[in-house]
């Protein structure tokens, strides 16, 4: 089954329907992950077919999730999920934050060659982002711990906004660390086509 094929059925299987052009788009995004990530080390998944998996319909599990218009996906890495997200959502502004240069630099690429112009590249520490207070959603995968992921990002929503982490087992350790600042709106668990995996969406939002 071809890559287009794989992502099609699997974003169906998940409920989710993609036009052809963005699957086309994401096909291409994939393509450019898989060239540089030779030169780069961007990820430690070498073999394209699971790249589709582990990474893009992994990715498109979050996509249900977002709601409003304007997010930043911390600890982006290559743009997991964040530019597989931007992709599918043109209408939508991502901020894609990593404080990796290499991984920065192959971001800025892939929005140059896609062309890709509700996307900003932010290539810094989360501590030191200027736009506290102004996402709707603040995403991230496998970046760290709920604890640390709180501590660090607690000033990015807006009063209304929330923070959608991605993990994989039930978290119960770490919900146990979180800190007082937050609520835990909802933990949903994802099921995610040809992944034989748990994988969670911790849903929580800013007290006060």
């Amino acid at each position: 089954m071809s890559y287009f094929d794989t992502l099609k059925r699997g974003a169906g299987d998940m409920g989710i329907s993609l036009s052809d052009e963005t699957v086309d788009r994401l096909v291409q995004y994939l393509g450019l992950l898989e060239k540089w990530n030779k030169a780069y080390n961007l990820t430690a998944i070498r073999d394209a077919d699971k790249m589709v998996s582990l990474h893009l319909l992994d990715s498109l599990a979050t996509l249900p999730f977002i709601t409003g218009k304007k997010i930043i996906d911390v600890g982006t890495g290559p743009g997991l999920p964040g530019m597989v997200l931007a992709i599918c959502l043109p209408e939508h502004d991502f901020t894609l934050l990593d404080s990796n240069g290499k991984k920065t630099r192959f971001l800025t690429q892939v929005k140059m060659e896609m062309g890709l112009k509700n996307v900003t590249v932010a290539n810094e520490r989360v501590e030191n982002h200027a736009h506290q207070g102004a996402y709707d959603h603040v995403t991230s995968r496998a970046f760290a711990s709920l604890e640390d992921m709180i501590n660090w990002c607690l000033p990015l929503p807006s009063a209304s906004g929330n923070f959608l982490a991605m993990k994989g087992v039930y978290p119960d350790d770490e919900l146990e660390q979180l800190p007082d600042t937050v609520t835990v709106q909802e933990i949903q668990p994802l099921s995610v086509p040809t992944i034989d995996a748990e994988r969670h969406m911790v849903i929580m939002t800013r007290k006060g």
